[in-house]
């Protein structure tokens, strides 16, 4: 990794260093294969950024409102498509991470069905003014995808009794997603110490209530701290993002981020209703959006969230294909009949 050595790359012959596969960390990001260091500089020189420069992430946070809008004949199906995809399981006991699936659609894939072609829009969306073999190998990119689909600790009204299908104290509890990094775990558990990050990490909201998520300005440590000693000091920045149906944020894929119900309790929404000010100030094209995009939260007392991690130059180990009987199973399949507004992904 730059601001160390190059990873894989650093054990090859010269001549061999921009090999296809060779696999080059730079900034904790998979670097494009023929990445090198410009004239007089090294990777471990400081204050060298390889990919300073680089056109993504464009931002540390966004946020879009309403960005999304699924057509209410097909809502339905596609928030039961994602409880079908959802396969996050509670971390067992001593284990350093959930031992949830996550898909990976490739780049150049064409998908099966809503939830790959979501995916790979928001691929599109994040990765639009890229050139091909200039900034990025399309053949070595696509993005990696999963939902979350949690029971809100506020579904229950004040009073009513709570059902008896979650353990003791954790009935207390809204589920909540732990602070944590988005990187390739199965890499790491190879390489330990080093962490491989999605150039982009980004969350969208299909439900109006349920923790909110917590981004903050802490990327992960760097291979040479094993003791994990940056992770220490204060935090100046961060940023807050509760749950809005249709809502889509994005945020560089290092930033340490969850959704901490102990501190940040569950919320519910109610007519979300943005000026058309503040859709500009936060990136919405304010002809796009507005009552015509207002949307009921069709899973009350649940918080579900389609998140995708876009990655450039790399495909993380353990993402897998959806399984073809899964993917063809799925209520809404890929077709040429929209199930969104004409609009699609606005962002």
């Amino acid at each position: 990794p730059a601001g160390d050595a190059p990873a894989a790359a650093k054990s090859l012959p010269e001549e061999e260093s921009g090999r296809r596969n060779d696999l080059i960390i730079a900034d904790g990001f998979p670097a494009l294969n023929t990445f090198k260091p410009p004239t007089g500089k090294s990777t471990g020189d400081d204050g060298f950024s390889p990919t300073k420069d680089d056109p993504v992430p464009r931002y540390p946070f966004a946020s879009f409102p309403s960005s999304l809008k699924i057509e209410s004949e097909f809502r339905q199906k596609f928030l039961s498509d994602c409880e079908r995809a959802f396969t996050a399981r509670d971390k067992e006991d001593g284990a350093a991470y959930s031992a949830g699936a996550t898909f990976f659609v490739p780049a150049q894939m064409t998908p099966r069905c809503a939830l790959e072609e979501l995916a790979l829009d928001i691929f599109k969306a994040h990765t639009k003014g890229l050139k091909e073999g200039e900034h990025y190998d399309p053949d070595r990119s696509g993005a990696e995808w999963w939902t979350l689909v949690l029971e809100s600790g506020d579904s229950n009204p004040p009073g009513a009794k709570k059902g008896n299908d979650r353990d003791s104290d954790e009935d207390e509890e809204d589920d909540e997603v732990g602070m944590h990094f988005d990187a390739d775990y199965g890499l790491e558990a190879q390489l330990p110490n080093y962490m491989l990050h999605p150039r982009v990490a980004t969350i969208t909201y299909l439900s109006d209530c349920g923790v909110p998520t917590l981004i903050l300005d802490k990327v992960s440590p760097p291979p040479n701290d094993a003791s994990k000693k940056s992770l220490n000091g204060d935090v100046s920045t961060g940023w807050i993002s509760h749950p809005q149906f249709g809502k889509h944020v994005a945020f560089d894929g290092r930033l340490l981020h969850g959704a901490p119900g102990t501190f940040f309790p569950a919320q519910v929404r109610e007519g979300a209703n943005f000026t058309d000010n503040k859709k500009r100030k936060l990136g919405c094209r304010s002809d796009y959006v507005g009552d015509g995009l207002a949307q009921t939260d069709p899973t009350p007392g649940k918080r579900v969230t389609f998140l995708v991690n876009i990655w450039l130059n790399h495909c993380p180990i353990d993402a897998e294909l959806l399984d073809a009987e899964e993917a063809y199973a799925m209520e809404i399949p890929f077709k040429d009949t929209d199930w969104r507004n004409k609009y699609g992904l606005v962002v």
